[in-house]
């Protein structure tokens, strides 16, 4: 057993248990060493099963020891070492099962032999421990604090009664650093994790290198320290739990039984240190140990599962930074895994289930599969039911369940799901104490949940009830705390209404200062600020008062609710509601004739992202080549002030933290963070750092014609068109011209009959760029008649009458339109039902569109002298999609024209992701001839059909193009952006905008095969005209190349959805 102990090898103990199977089996029964040969027997067997193997060990190791107890009669001197065997026993089999009574009766058990033992006897000591130790499990599973409350005292005894020089007083001093950090957990007391980590640490002092305990000891350690260091915020702590870890799992070797357990806990301080600074080198390595560590565990360790939930909140993370649904299937795949694995007594089952519940919950938002909610639903109710009143985890599983409902009724409308989601919230709150740093948030999420009852059936009294709750969560939040700006932004909408209702001015005004002080606040979500902001300028409005200022400051957090170290996916989910508050700020400052702030605002509110990206260049990557600890520091502060400090999943928390701590903490960190901000802005290349463009800097967007911003929005419908000087003078004018007879409810319905018009044609498919020409019915060529004249009667005519542009003059105009017309083919307005000169749009001027001024505002050149050089691709037969046999017939007319100018040509299997993304980086002029897909789910994997696989959107804008000049995007959908967020041109040809390309010729939905050899001959015989390459031309080019593809017969589907971008 000496040799098992320091190498933890299986055929050691299995020795052993021979041995004294032989030993037992030789004693008669009235033999006086029979205890002793039973109960070495009977340890042995249950370290065997510790391995774990099978519960058969441990079921005979109980059955011997029971036998033994018959045997032995009251008062003799071997019944309290029985006793103990058999609540060690039936302390393992809990271990295993998790099933209360038997942590119940090893505790009777221990307690007995306690009572029957002197204080001097040698025993005493170790049944002070063991005894410690179950009361600290059966607190772990009931919550009762009296159990660690005697834990620590038993635990306490057992050191005090040990010497230095003892080899047990390491372990003992062990087994006390546990129950205090679970105190600390519990009661929020620094000064208990303190001492956890002095006792750990003395602990581990008092054993020499090379000693077995040592590696255990050391992982005891890291526990701990982790955990101070998420409660500090130390950074040192953090390496010192990763160091502490990372030796434990060195000194162990691969055969022993604690080396699985001691690699998931290093892999769950990476994820820490991934949480922290966000490097997914961090997050790999997590992944990679906690995988090692389960593949290490039988089905039958009692930390198996436990250890395969782990995995999937890596994986889960892994999808929330890079988007990958398949980590978030893998994600349920193991959090399934974990929880069949685990029994339904255990006291860990419910945090499974909670895990997994929001991993489902997370692919219903994904996918918006309602069978998913179902499940997730499902999965907390489960957690819910197995967890008792009094457990301290009680509150937030019965508020998860209450949110998933919630989701259901929004989903649904049940009356019902409501009513329950409100009940199960009530119960949370109730089970609450409010000095609990959880009770806020349950009390807003009640107010919330009771506001939504009021806003179905408009009862009062559910309005008087959702305010109480809300002025309640106010009260207890103390200022400077994050959540704080989210109660003060809930409470002034109930106010609000409530005014609504019964005209009281004082709760106008309660609402426009809460309102105010949510909005401005330096800390919080700035989601939350951003509506409150939103709220307050609405509000204003309609009393008379001044709405721009809180527009403004609605619309200057837009850049922070999508921050630059959030992945693209999330930022673009932050924003969906966005462009409806933005037009809004838009029509009241024409409204108000204020239209360089018009302007400013359309401006600042479209295309944030994209807008984040162009404040670097490139994304917070490039800060971090030139200063790595600011852009480190820098994005570790903002995850903390844009919501990590709050949690929709309660139980994420691992420790309640004060109130006033996390005030205090909040309130640092937004300083810190301005400081930091203020610090970036001094280094070259980074003056305009998160900074919005003056109107003054925006306004020579104009230098080369007219810019033309079209706002649609209830309120009102406008074109506010920037003019270039005819003079030197470089300031440009503002032409105003209202569109009184379009509404954006003309814009949705015109949306909506474009889009079913698109759908019932097959030009939305994700497989086609049509390799077979669509026949455009009579009924759909009158559709499309109906939609383009539409835009030309109420949107087009009346601007270019505004400019008096005549037939003939073939101005260029730049196209930026806003919400649903963003998805409208205006360039193509017209009457076509008419053959008079001057009833479309293409009779007066060449458009382009641009998504913002912005894009179209820095044309610097790129170096384009010898090393000129067009790079084509050709994809005639994708493997995983249908041939297109006219694209090498395509690329061969650039080859042809470019004559002697270099063209690197890729085509079928030369074309893979890897060697197109390198050529694109070389050339100056971009050519893909292929398959293109818009991913209507995410909008950021929207990409080009190549050889190997699909180019996605989001690989592309990773890294800008140094030489990009002009791209042709010669595939289908590739300027058909994403719906929810009609304001940020997710689509392909902005990501070669904003990769660096100066413009690019897209297409808005499926082209057929056939046309496109024939539009790209006429484009690059007039870009390339006498061997010169000149990218301007591009869409003039394009309008020539249109007109003659309309002049020849095509039909609407076949030439409408080729447009040009950019300059």
């Amino acid at each position: 057993m000496a040799r098992f102990d320091r190498l933890g090898e299986i055929d050691n103990i299995n020795q052993a248990i021979y041995a004294w199977q032989r030993t037992v089996k030789l004693m008669e029964d009235g033999d006086p060493s029979m205890h002793q040969a039973t109960g070495k027997l009977e340890a042995s067997l249950r370290e065997r099963f510790k391995r774990p193997i099978s519960l058969v060990d441990l079921s005979q190791a109980i059955q011997i020891s029971q036998s033994a107890l018959i045997l032995t009669p009251n008062g003799h001197p071997d019944r309290p070492v029985i006793l103990k065997c058999l609540g060690e026993s039936f302390q393992s089999r809990f271990d295993r099962l998790g099933d209360i009574e038997d942590v119940k009766r090893a505790i009777s058990f221990f307690k007995a032999s306690i009572n029957l033992l002197p204080d001097n006897h040698r025993d005493k000591l170790a049944l002070l421990s063991v005894f410690g130790i179950s009361l600290q499990c059966r607190f772990e599973h009931a919550g009762a604090i009296e159990d660690l409350e005697d834990s620590i005292s038993f635990l306490q005894r057992a050191v005090d009664r040990t010497s230095d020089s003892d080899p047990n007083k390491p372990g003992c001093l062990s087994n006390l650093g546990t129950p205090f950090r679970l105190r600390f957990e519990t009661l929020g007391n620094v000064k208990d994790l303190e001492r956890s980590i002095s006792l750990f640490q003395e602990a581990v002092d008092l054993v020499p290198d090379g000693h077995p305990y040592k590696p255990g000891l050391l992982n005891n350690l890291g526990t701990s320290v982790q955990v101070r260091s998420e409660r500090l915020d130390n950074v040192e702590d953090l390496e010192w739990s990763i160091s502490c870890f990372q030796t434990a799992v060195d000194l162990t070797s691969n055969g022993h039984p604690a080396k699985a357990d001691r690699l998931n806990n290093l892999g769950n301080s990476f994820h820490s240190r991934f949480e922290r600074f966000g490097d997914i080198k961090d997050l790999e390595k997590s992944i990679f140990y906690k995988q090692a560590a389960v593949e290490r565990m039988p089905d039958s360790h009692p930390h198996k599962p436990s250890g395969l939930s782990n995995i999937g909140i890596s994986l889960q993370s892994r999808f929330e930074r890079l988007g990958d649904i398949r980590d978030l299937e893998k994600s349920n795949s193991y959090k399934q895994a974990a929880v069949d694995l685990m029994p339904d007594g255990h006291p860990y089952k419910p945090s499974l289930l909670n895990n997994f519940g929001w991993s489902v919950q997370s692919y219903f938002h994904h996918l918006g599969d309602l069978k998913d909610l179902e499940r997730s639903i499902s999965l907390f109710q489960a957690a819910v039911g197995l967890t008792l009143d009094g457990h301290p985890d009680k509150p937030g599983l019965l508020n998860n369940l209450a949110s998933s409902i919630e989701l259901r009724f929004e989903r649904l409308g049940d009356v019902e799901d409501l009513q329950r989601s409100i009940s199960y919230k009530q119960a949370a709150v109730n089970l609450i104490p409010n000095s609990h740093s959880y009770k806020p948030r349950l009390l807003r999420n009640l107010g919330s949940a009771v506001n939504l009852r009021f806003e179905r059936f408009g009862d009062i009294k559910d309005l008087e009830m959702s305010i109480s709750f809300f002025q309640a969560a106010v009260d207890l939040t103390p200022d400077g705390h994050p959540d704080k700006p989210g109660c003060l932004y809930s409470l002034g909408g109930a106010l609000f209404n409530r005014f609504r209702r019964k005209s009281d001015d004082s709760d106008l005004q309660r609402s426009i200062v809460l309102f105010s002080t949510a909005a401005t606040s330096p800390i919080g979500s700035s989601i939350i600020r951003f509506k409150a902001a939103a709220s307050l300028a609405r509000v204003s409005h309609l009393c008379g008062q001044d709405p721009l200022i809180p527009f403004e400051c609605a619309i200057n957090l837009l850049p922070h609710v999508a921050w630059l170290g959030m992945p693209l996916t999330n930022q673009h989910a932050q924003l969906t509601e966005a462009g409806q508050v933005v037009r809004h700020a838009v029509a009241v400052a024409i409204d108000l004739q204020y239209y360089e702030t018009a302007v400013r605002f359309a401006e600042y509110g479209r295309s944030i992202v994209w807008q984040n990206l162009l404040s670097l260049r490139r994304p917070l990557d490039e800060l971090r080549e030139t200063n790595p600890e600011l852009a480190t520091r820098l994005q570790q502060l903002s995850k903390k002030l844009e919501g990590s400090l709050s949690h929709d999943n309660l139980l994420e928390e691992e420790q309640p933290v004060s109130l006033q701590d996390v005030a205090n903490k909040a309130s640092t960190l937004a300083s810190e963070r301005d400081k930091i901000i203020e610090q970036v802005r001094q280094l070259h290349g980074f003056e305009q750092f998160l900074k919005a463009k003056t109107f003054d800097e925006l306004s020579s967007v104009a230098y080369e014609g007219p810019v033309v911003i079209i706002n649609v929005h209830g309120l009102r419908s406008d074109a506010l068109i920037l003019i270039p000087s005819n003079s030197e003078d470089p300031k440009v004018s503002i032409a105003h011209i209202p569109l009184k007879s379009f509404s954006h409810a003309i814009s949705e319905n015109l949306f909506r009959d474009f889009s079913r018009l698109l759908l019932l044609a097959g030009v939305r498919a994700r497989d086609t760029r049509k390799s077979e020409r669509e026949v455009c019915l009579p009924d759909r060529e009158d559709s499309f008649k109906s939609i383009l004249c539409s835009l030309w009667l109420h949107v087009v005519k009346p601007i270019i009458d505004g400019l008096a542009y005549q037939p003939g003059d073939f101005s260029h105009l730049w196209w930026c339109a806003t919400g649903p017309l963003a998805f409208l083919p205006i360039h193509a307005a017209g009457n076509y039902d008419s053959v008079e000169v001057g009833e479309n749009v293409s009779d007066y001027i060449v458009s382009s569109y641009t998504p913002t001024l912005t894009a179209i505002l820095d044309q610097s050149q790129p170096d384009m002298t010898d090393d000129f050089q067009i790079l084509t691709v050709a994809q005639p037969s994708t493997p995983y999609a249908p041939p297109l046999p006219e694209t090498e017939k395509e690329v061969k007319h650039v080859k042809d024209i470019a004559g002697s100018l270099r063209v690197e040509s890729l085509i079928s299997e030369e074309a893979t992701t890897a060697r197109v993304m390198q050529a694109m980086k070389e050339s100056n002029w971009i050519h893909l001839a292929c398959h293109g897909m818009q991913d209507h789910k995410e909008s950021m994997k929207s990409g080009f059909l190549l050889h190997d696989k699909i180019l996605e959107l989001s690989e592309i804008i990773r890294e800008p193009l140094p030489k990009a000049d002009f791209a042709f995007l010669s595939a289908c959908q590739t300027a058909t952006g994403d719906t929810k967020v009609a304001e940020e041109s997710v689509h392909l040809a902005a990501g070669m905008l904003f990769s660096g390309c100066k413009g690019v010729i897209a297409t808005m939905w499926s082209i057929q095969d056939e046309d496109a050899p024939k539009v790209t001959k006429v484009v690059y015989e007039r870009m390339l005209k006498d061997g010169k390459f000149n990218r301007k031309e591009a869409a003039r080019a394009l309008h020539e190349a249109v007109k003659e593809l309309r002049e020849s017969g095509a039909d609407f589907l076949s030439w409408v959805p080729f447009i040009h971008m950019g300059r």
